[in-house]
């Protein structure tokens, strides 16, 4: 079913993504569960949005939602294709999220698998931060994991938040 439905979309025309992501952070906010995701399913392009990539991320870090984003990019113009893989790249990261770029539609129901045991499986950390201003700045946060006799082990974690107060956190909703 979900082969069948992502071969039936037509990507010619407007496309308004950036728009469509902050308006769909705003749904997730008023959500009640704790747990915020975002699947994002795309050729990547964004040619209509009111909205900028910059402001879009901006939104983004304010948010505790995670961003997934599977780009299904054309290889009939190989520059809007790397464009659009950075932009994916760059909505993804800043959420803790990932992005996907599968060579076929075949490719996106394991990507969805993965995406699925993702979820399930995520843990929170929070921390005291000892710069205490309330100043609406971001604050970059960077995590590192050591366990014995386990090897290199990676965090995948959103790369800061906003502090609360200032221009940058009004409506926030955090």
């Amino acid at each position: 079913e979900l082969k069948e439905a992502l071969e039936r979309i037509d990507s010619r025309g407007s496309t308004a993504l950036y728009d469509a992501i902050i308006g769909s952070l705003d749904h997730l906010r008023k959500g009640r569960k704790d747990k915020k995701v975002l699947l994002v399913v795309t050729d990547g392009e964004d040619n209509a949005s009111r909205n900028s990539l910059e402001k879009a991320v901006r939104e983004i870090q304010k948010t505790d939602a995670v961003i997934y984003t599977i780009g299904l990019l054309g290889q009939e113009n190989k520059r809007s294709a790397k464009v659009a893989r950075k932009a994916l790249k760059n909505i993804a990261e800043a959420s803790g999220g990932l992005a996907f770029f599968p060579e076929n539609v075949e490719d996106v129901h394991a990507i969805c698998e993965q995406v699925a045991h993702d979820i399930r499986n995520q843990y929170t950390i929070a921390y005291y931060p000892t710069n205490t201003r309330r100043d609406g700045s971001f604050r970059a946060v960077n995590v590192e994991i050591a366990a014995r006799g386990h090897g290199k082990l990676t965090a995948r974690t959103r790369n800061g938040y906003y502090a609360p107060g200032g221009a940058a956190s009004a409506g926030a909703g955090n």
